[in-house]
């Protein structure tokens, strides 16, 4: 009868995921000697991972998960069969699997501080770059608002030709086209958040999603996987929203974990692309994060604003809300709380409503621009 367990193995393997987690846990109380210890080694290692997962066409990601989940399935299945032949006691095969699972859980952990979640640690984009976010005030929020409201009034007639296109808009390239846009970008936008080369390095192309249809139901237009070091991005979402989404999972690949920061950054990113699509999608994320904190001291000023809107403008903005909505439900409550609980066991402030924290980077580069967002050139 089958009895071994392959406890030392296993143990060990479940104590090297506690020990990253415990020097995440000290790093993150110390961000200065983090930066220190991995402000260089980690955009290195994501950046070596990402180039050569980039051989591949496809995303690796999806097949990782799938691999961890049928194996995880094939053990408990072969642990059943010999229960029933008697080869193993039903106590044996239960403890035989709970210790696989987390022994590739603890593996799992361990790469994922070693490759890229000790980026967690490091200061707030905010500190490293000396910019101010203290006090901000309703009155700077709105003229960011009004600044962006009318950038994507002329954006949207720079696309469309007229205030009001009769549909939704739509990208005159595909994906890939953007991507290549989005790399000007990040030459230009590249150096306004750090002093470290970190667009020089050199990365793979972020990757379209198969299960994209799948992972709407769970409310996620991408994700960053640090094992492949792949940026994965749902190819389904409205149009209007893949370049900021694009460039949002680049961000992480660029060691930028809070989603505060990567979507700051992929604002800045698509607003300095050589494409009028991307600066288009830059300009409306930026326009509705800004009009979302603005209603919440000042309702109607945010309404009034909001109706000087090109009428083209605002039936994309209804076309995401309603793109978004026929996904409502169970799985898109439990995904966000499982991204919740992430992102809160990681010290990220808020949780999920990080998301919205980038109105104060918004604010803060502003502030260090004379109170512009676009009015001067993107430039160190």
């Amino acid at each position: 009868m089958k009895t071994d367990l392959h406890v030392k193995r296993r143990l060990g393997a479940i104590a090297a995921g506690v020990a990253a987690f415990a020097l995440f846990d000290l790093l993150s109380r110390t961000p200065s000697v983090a930066e220190t210890v991995y402000g260089g080694l980690g955009p290195t290692i994501s950046s070596a991972i990402s180039r050569a997962s980039g051989i591949v066409p496809f995303s690796l990601a999806e097949l990782v998960i799938v691999a961890f989940v049928v194996r995880q399935i094939w053990g408990l299945a072969r642990g059943l069969r010999e229960v029933r032949l008697k080869d193993r006691r039903l106590g044996n095969a239960l403890a035989a699997g709970g210790l696989r699972f987390f022994s590739d859980l603890g593996i799992a952990v361990a790469l994922f501080y070693l490759l890229w979640g000790f980026n967690y640690a490091r200061p707030p984009l905010e500190e490293r770059m000396g910019w101010n976010s203290d006090d901000i005030r309703t009155e700077e929020i709105v003229a960011l608002a009004e600044e962006l409201v009318e950038a994507t009034n002329f954006a949207y007639t720079t696309l469309r030709g007229s205030e009001d296109g009769g549909s939704p808009t739509v990208p005159p390239t595909e994906w890939k086209g953007m991507e290549e846009a989005l790399s000007s970008g990040w030459t230009t936008a590249g150096p306004i958040v750090g002093p470290f080369p970190l667009w020089d390095f050199g990365y793979g192309r972020p990757k379209p999603l198969f299960t994209s249809r799948v992972v709407d139901y769970l409310g996620i237009t991408g994700f960053y996987f640090p094992w492949t070091g792949e940026a994965n991005f749902n190819a389904g979402i409205p149009a209007v929203t893949l370049p900021h989404a694009i460039a949002h999972e680049s961000a992480h690949q660029r060691a930028f974990a809070r989603e505060s920061e990567s979507n700051f950054i992929a604002f800045l990113v698509a607003a300095a692309a050589d494409d009028d699509f991307s600066r288009y999608s830059a300009y409306l994320f930026a326009q509705r994060q800004l009009l979302n904190a603005m209603a919440r001291a000042d309702r109607d000023g945010a309404i009034a604003l909001v109706r000087q809107r090109f009428p083209g403008v605002q039936r994309d903005v209804d076309a995401i809300g309603e793109y978004w909505a026929q996904f409502d439900g169970p799985a898109r409550d439990a995904a966000r709380k499982v991204n919740d609980a992430h992102l809160r066991t990681n010290r990220v402030p808020g949780g999920v409503l990080n998301y919205g924290r980038s109105v104060e980077l918004l604010v803060a580069y502003s502030r260090s621009r004379g109170g512009w967002l676009l009015r001067r050139e993107l430039s160190p």
